[in-house]
């Protein structure tokens, strides 16, 4: 069970993770802990599920990468193989089940928009899908941020 600290980590981390040679350190002065202390809780809430993971937000423009959308109909029997190989890419960011007729989503991103259509093509191919490609044609940031 999380109490009050545990909720205070994880909105303090959400807001901004500390960018410093000892993080945990900050975060156990922030919520009155040690180092150590906040280290093992960030562990355990990750453990436990409540933090998938920690890490940057990179803009892929910055960069010179380029990312595209995808949607895709894929029949209920592999839809788990199929799943697990497009995540498979290092560049997918999200993918998951939705309902309606395409039911799968995921977003890829890569250097470039041929090595997005070389990985895809061979998913269609392995697999006789269809993968609608949805390029970004602007971009609204939004702040998630799940107060606890």
């Amino acid at each position: 069970m999380m109490d009050a600290i545990d909720r205070k980590i994880l909105n303090l981390i959400q807001e901004a993770f500390p960018v410093t040679p000892r993080p945990f350190a900050e975060i156990g002065r922030e919520t009155g802990l040690t180092e150590k202390e906040a280290l093992e809780r960030v562990r355990r809430l990750k453990e436990d599920g409540y933090i998938r993971r920690i890490g940057p937000v990179l803009e892929p423009k910055k960069l010179v990468y380029t990312s595209t959308l995808c949607g895709v109909h894929v029949k209920e029997e592999i839809l788990l193989e199929t799943a697990m190989e497009i995540n498979r890419h290092k560049g997918v960011t999200h993918n998951y089940e939705r309902d309606g007729e395409l039911n799968l989503w995921f977003t890829i991103t890569a250097k470039s928009l041929e090595e997005i259509d070389t990985f895809l093509s061979g998913l269609e191919e392995k697999f006789s899908l269809t993968i609608y490609r949805f390029p970004k044609k602007k971009v609204f940031k939004i702040k998630t941020i799940f107060p606890l």
